[in-house]
């Protein structure tokens, strides 16, 4: 019994990256104007709403580069395959 909570304890920071990801409402933001910088070259930010899991109603506004949330898609889709690949490793107990 013991180790079943212990296992869920340790589970449930996955949960997050295991669920699927909610459609998140953009709004992309204006970059900042910076003398001598080209605006393509710019890196825009982006703000997003993300809804918490097990609520209907709250969320999150998220604000962070495009490369930024490149990067986090990037680790999240790398996180679900790790788990995806040691589920299929682990022996059933």
């Amino acid at each position: 019994m013991l180790t079943k909570i212990a296992a869920a304890c340790c589970a449930l920071p996955a949960v997050p990256a295991l669920a699927s990801t909610p459609t998140p409402q953009t709004a992309p933001v204006a970059p900042a104007a910076v003398p001598g910088a080209d605006a393509a070259k710019q890196d825009p930010i982006v703000c997003e709403r993300v809804t918490e899991i097990g609520s209907r109603l709250r969320a999150k506004k998220i604000c962070m580069t495009k490369s930024e949330w490149a990067e986090q898609r990037r680790g999240d889709r790398s996180n679900i395959e790790r788990s995806q690949v040691q589920r299929g490793l682990d022996p059933v107990g």
